[in-house]
């Protein structure tokens, strides 16, 4: 969920307060609270119910920036700034996410493209997979789409040959891998394929 290179990063009138992370599996709420209030004196998280994160501070304080990681699990990752007023308490604007929200992708250079806006950016992934399973601390997971409706691809065989993946969340970011993902693909040819139909897709 977070590695070393994950941080938050808010500022008070006097100075700069950064949070950063470890390299961590899986969070659960009550820990990911009793961790950032242990990095830092100047912000007191709090725990709402499990369910979100409330700030508050002696002083004004404004949330700078993050990383995607960091952002995800605290609630923070549609922000550019959140202010905080001196001794006022206040939410986080969304839900913290500690499983991904159990929706991930496989994207390629393969596929079709697939406009999304997410905030103020603009995606174009090619979405070879659509992985809405549950994520579950210490279990695998396997997707096999041959038990529902397969995914079917027309690629020209050169193509083959510049084979990429990558495993995303729902916001089309880079999800770290610390175990092998193991892919399996069926290909065959196309009997009845137009050459420059393909070519075009």
């Amino acid at each position: 969920m977070t590695t070393a290179e994950d941080y938050l990063i808010f500022t008070t009138s006097k100075s700069e307060v950064r949070i950063d992370f470890e390299e961590m599996y899986t969070y659960s709420f009550g820990y990911l609270v009793k961790f950032l209030n242990s990095r830092q004196t100047t912000i007191t998280f709090k725990n709402i119910n499990n369910r979100t994160i409330s700030l508050t501070s002696t002083e004004n304080i404004t949330f700078k920036e993050g990383s995607h990681r960091a952002k995800l699990i605290t609630g923070l990752f549609n922000c550019k700034e959140f202010d905080v007023k001196a001794n006022e308490e206040k939410n986080v604007p969304d839900l913290p996410i500690l499983d991904f929200a159990n929706k991930l992708y496989l994207v390629s250079l393969q596929g079709v493209a697939t406009h999304s806006s997410i905030g103020d950016q603009e995606y174009t992934p090619s979405i070879l997979a659509n992985i809405d399973t549950m994520i579950m601390d210490q279990e695998a997971m396997i997707v096999n789409y041959d038990m529902t409706k397969p995914i079917k691809i027309k690629v020209n065989t050169d193509s083959l040959k510049y084979l990429e993946m990558r495993l995303v969340d729902f916001m089309f970011q880079p999800v770290i891998l610390k175990s092998p993902l193991f892919i399996t693909l069926k290909i065959k040819p196309s009997q009845e394929a137009d050459i420059y139909d393909i070519l075009t897709k």
